[in-house]
């Protein structure tokens, strides 16, 4: 549906692609996502949209308040369908959104396209929700990146899947960004990419490992579903915990 704010080109409830193929880690999660246009951006799409404008991000670029003004609205509409109308997510101390108590959600964005996914927090002892949108790493920066992203025995993984390196790589990156805004808000300290590694890549699911001991309920060795989909050049990948007994 078209939006009243001037930089959002659409705005629609589900996820902006890959609704079949992603559609039992979604269940029951709520997922909103736009499109939009930084170059529209106007201040006045911060009162038009209802949004807090912190004063950290007011004093950022044009493409950056363009960029938060776009989360925010996805995730204001996963927020109302939860039951929090009007709920102002600002940054945390840490920068990452301080959702209500009883929601656990994850924001991404690239440069044309924002998604938020969102849920009331399942009692298990380890919950989490994590989502991330990317374009492809073009093939020549691959070279420069792989070692920083990936580690010698999940590149030679990689070489017997039946897709593209730099697919591969992207897949990667994406994932391991989802599963730490799985499991930051539990765990709450940063960790590496080099901590996890992709232990098996197949159609729309990748299998990740935790290397390191997060908490004494995520131990190294641990293994963690994430789905994804791919259309053109855009790949998400979204991982829930906790979804099932």
């Amino acid at each position: 549906m078209n939006h009243p704010v001037s930089c959002i080109v659409s705005l629609d409830e589900g996820p902006p692609f890959g609704q079949a193929e992603l559609l039992d880690v979604l269940i029951p999660a709520r997922v909103w996502s736009c499109r939009f246009d930084t170059a529209l951006y106007q201040d006045a799409d911060y009162p038009a949209a209802g949004v807090a404008l912190p004063p950290a991000i007011a004093g950022s670029s044009i493409k950056r308040r363009g960029e938060y003004l776009a989360g925010r609205i996805v995730a204001d509409r996963v927020l109302r369908d939860l039951g929090y109308p009007h709920f102002d997510l600002l940054p945390g101390a840490d920068r990452a959104p301080a959702w209500p108590g009883e929601v656990q959600g994850a924001l991404s964005h690239h440069t044309s396209r924002a998604v938020c996914i969102g849920w009331r927090r399942p009692q298990r002892d380890v919950t989490g929700l994590g989502i991330d949108i990317e374009t492809l790493i073009s093939g020549p920066r691959t070279l420069e990146l792989w070692p920083g992203i990936i580690t010698a025995q999940e590149h030679a993984l990689f070489a017997t899947v039946d897709l593209p390196f730099a697919a591969c790589l992207t897949l990667a990156f994406s994932a391991k960004e989802s599963l730490f805004k799985a499991l930051y808000p539990t765990v709450q300290r940063y960790f590496d990419f080099l901590d996890v590694q992709v232990a098996r890549l197949g159609d729309n699911r990748i299998t990740l490992e935790l290397l390191v001991e997060l908490t004494p309920q995520l131990p190294a060795g641990m293994q963690l579903e994430c789905g994804y989909a791919m259309v053109g050049d855009e790949v998400l990948t979204v991982l829930a915990i906790g979804s099932k007994p």
